[in-house]
């Protein structure tokens, strides 16, 4: 392959690359355009090394290009975990570690003359990653929810109207905690799971009489 040819690949790569990079920018993602865009020229480089690089005859046993490609894959895995973190059972930055994983799966199909699949890879990507949307929206309507309600009331009728509008909701209490406080109120935390409306839920219970104070941690 001639240096020009070579370039133009290591080019299409980082071309992708970016294109990847700035929906993740978009989207407020600290791996953004920078780093999907080093990522991909990077893995095009390795394999690329690994095929041209290397004055090795073909048909010798020496002779495997596949195995630059393997460690590349084996060594992208760490930039993937940098950016996956878990907060209060939430678990973020999964999108964007199977992005750069994406990428670099692209970036190797460049380096390996496949510019035609590597470009359809990354339109599939998009259609993924913007595409589906609106079906993720419309599928989030009907999932179940799991949400915990810290209520603080000052008689105990207050709790039974919680409870039930719970139930009445689409909910199901599934843990319940009741502490006094010194003024005399009372703060019960409920666990919730359910297809309801965890915002709706709380804005009704605060309307609820004798209900002091209702606050919400999604779970």
């Amino acid at each position: 392959m001639v240096f020009w040819e070579q370039l133009g690949l290591l080019g299409l790569a980082l071309l992708l690359g970016l294109v990847i990079g700035a929906e993740r920018e978009y989207e407020g993602k600290a791996a953004g355009m920078r780093t999907h865009a080093l990522i991909a020229i990077g893995s095009a480089l390795f394999v690329m090394a690994g095929r041209y690089g290397f004055d090795i005859a073909a048909d010798s046993l020496g002779a495997d290009p596949a195995r630059i490609a393997a460690q590349v894959v084996s060594g992208i895995g760490f930039l993937g975990a940098g950016v996956i973190f878990f907060q209060r059972n939430l678990v973020f930055g999964m999108t964007t570690a199977a992005s750069i994983w994406v990428t670099t799966a692209i970036a190797m199909a460049c380096a390996a003359g496949m510019p035609l699949i590597a470009i359809g890879v990354t339109l599939m990507h998009l259609v993924v990653v913007v595409g589906l949307n609106p079906m993720e929206r419309l599928i989030s309507r009907f999932a179940k929810r799991s949400g915990r309600l810290q209520l603080t009331y000052d008689s105990g009728t207050a709790l039974a109207a919680a409870l039930a509008m719970c139930t009445s909701q689409g909910f199901t209490v599934t843990e319940v905690s009741t502490e006094r406080s010194l003024e005399g109120s009372r703060s019960t935390k409920l666990t919730l799971r359910g297809r309801g409306s965890i915002a709706k839920l709380t804005s009704d219970l605060s309307q609820e009489a004798h209900v002091l104070g209702v606050t919400l941690e999604e779970l």
